[in-house]
C-alpha cells in the first residue's frame, strides 16, 4: 500500500449521491436554503420535466437563523410540484415534500428520522453510473493524499461492497475496506472479516477488491436497547465490532455489550480472525466517541477499543455546541488528548460526506481547538493518526 493518509470512517455511496446533488451547505437563513432549492428545482425542470425527482443535501436546522427544519408547505412552495428530498448534513433524517411522500407511500410528507428503509425507495441512478460517481470520489480521496480509507455504511452488504469494489478497478489508488451491517452479515455466504471482495464488472476493466471490515452496529434512533444483539451477532459470524456512538447514554450500552460480549482470546480466534490475520482479530472500535465521561475512557482503555474519531465536527459545529451543551458538557466533548493519555488507540477521520475528507482541516482541529482546549494535542501525534504506518 502506498504512503499516504487514510480515513478510517466515511460514506463513499453517499459522497456520490452529494455529488449530484443540490448543496445547500452555505445556507445561513430558511430564505437562503429556500431560495436555493427553487432555482435548482426551475432549472432542473427546465432540463429534466416535473417529474424527475430533485435532492438536496447540506443542510443543518442547528446553524440556520431559524433554528429548525424547513416544513413540508415551505419545501412544496419551492419545488413546483416536483418530488424533492432534502437530507439534513448528518444523514440521518430527511425533509420529503408531499409529492416525494406520496411517491414513498407516505399520506404526506414530512421530517423522517433514521428513515433509511424509506429513503431506499427514493429513485436512484442505475448501477453502473453509481460506480463511476464512486471512483469519482476515490479520485477525490487520491487528490487529497488519501490512499486508503474506510466505508462505515451500516447499511453495506454483499452488494455494496461489490460495487465498491467494480469502483475500485476504474480508481485503484485508493485502498478501500468497508464494514457490513451487523444485521446484514449473513448476505456475506463464505465471505468473513478482513478476506477481499471482488467487483462484478464485465466492462473488461481489471476487477478490483474491497477488504471486508469490522460488523458495523448503528442502534436505531433514541433506542439503543438492540446493540447487545448485534454485537452478539457479529461474534457468531467472527467480526469484530465497530459501534456508533454519539453520546453518553449510548456509550454506557456500548461498553456494557462489550464486556458482555467479548473478543475472542488469540489462542481462540475465530475463523474470521484466522483468515484475516493468524491468531488475532482487529480491535473493537468506537465511531465518532462524541461525549464521554472521564470515566467512560478509562472503561473503553480497559476494554482495548480503538476509537475513530472527527476532529473537525469540534470546529464546524463549535457554535452549536456552545449553544446546546452546559460547560460541564462541553469539557467532554471529542476528548482526543484524554483518549491518548490513557492509551487507547485513535484514529482520525472525516465521516465524509458530513466533513470534507480533508486531513490538514483535520490536524488543524486537533491542535488548535477552541473548545475544551485541554483535549488538545501536538501536531506531529496529530499527523501520525491519520497517516498510513
Amino acid at each position: 500500500m502506498a504512503l499516504g493518509y487514510r480515513d478510517d470512517h466515511l460514506h463513499l455511496l453517499a459522497c456520490a449521491a452529494v455529488r449530484r446533488s443540490v448543496d445547500v451547505r452555505d445556507a445561513a437563513s430558511m430564505a437562503e436554503l429556500l431560495g436555493t432549492i427553487r432555482q435548482a428545482a426551475q432549472e432542473r425542470t427546465a432540463g429534466e420535466g416535473q417529474a424527475a425527482w430533485l435532492r438536496a443535501w447540506g443542510y443543518d436546522d442547528a446553524l440556520l437563523a431559524e433554528r429548525r427544519h424547513p416544513t413540508v408547505a415551505e419545501l412544496d412552495a419551492v419545488t413546483g410540484g416536483r418530488p424533492a428530498v432534502l437530507h439534513h448534513i448528518t444523514g440521518h433524517l430527511a425533509v420529503v415534500n408531499t409529492p416525494a411522500g406520496r411517491a414513498l407511500g407516505l399520506e404526506a410528507g414530512g421530517v423522517l428520522v433514521e428513515r433509511h428503509d424509506v429513503l431506499a425507495r427514493v429513485p436512484r441512478p442505475d448501477r453502473a453510473r453509481t460506480v463511476i460517481g464512486v471512483a469519482g470520489v476515490l479520485g477525490d480521496l487520491a487528490a487529497a493524499g488519501i490512499s486508503a480509507c474506510t466505508d462505515a455504511t451500516h447499511t453495506n452488504d454483499l452488494a455494496a461492497l461489490e460495487l465498491l469494489a467494480d469502483a475500485v478497478s476504474i480508481e485503484p489508488a485508493v485502498a478501500v475496506a468497508a464494514m457490513v451491517g451487523a444485521d446484514r452479515l449473513d448476505t456475506l455466504g463464505g465471505h468473513c472479516f478482513g478476506m477481499a471482495v471482488s467487483g462484478t464488472s464485465d466492462s473488461g476493466v481489471a476487477s478490483g477488491s474491497v477488504r471486508i471490515g469490522h460488523a458495523k452496529v448503528m442502534p436505531a434512533h433514541d433506542d439503543d436497547s438492540a446493540i447487545a444483539d448485534l454485537v452478539a451477532a457479529a461474534r457468531a459470524h467472527g467480526f469484530p465490532v465497530a459501534i456508533h456512538v454519539m453520546d453518553i447514554d449510548t456509550l454506557h450500552v456500548a461498553l456494557d455489550a462489550l464486556e458482555a460480549h467479548p473478543l475472542p482470546s488469540a489462542g481462540a480466534a475465530t475463523r474470521g480472525a484466522q483468515r484475516s490475520a493468524p491468531g488475532r482479530s482487529a480491535p473493537d472500535r468506537i465511531e465518532h466517541c462524541a461525549l464521554a465521561l472521564p470515566e467512560q475512557l478509562d472503561r473503553i482503555a480497559r476494554l482495548g477499543v480503538k476509537v475513530v474519531t472527527q476532529p473537525s465536527f469540534v470546529t464546524r459545529r463549535e457554535q452549536k455546541y456552545r449553544d446546546q451543551l452546559s460547560p460541564v458538557e462541553q469539557e467532554w466533548l471529542w476528548p482526543l488528548a484524554g483518549l491518548l493519555r490513557r492509551g487507547i488507540e485513535v484514529s482520525f477521520s472525516s465521516d465524509a460526506p458530513t466533513v470534507p475528507a480533508d486531513p490538514n482541516e483535520w490536524i488543524a482541529a486537533a491542535t488548535g481547538r477552541n473548545m475544551a482546549p485541554a483535549e488538545r494535542i501536538d501536531a506531529d501525534t496529530a499527523h501520525q493518526l491519520c497517516w498510513i504506518a
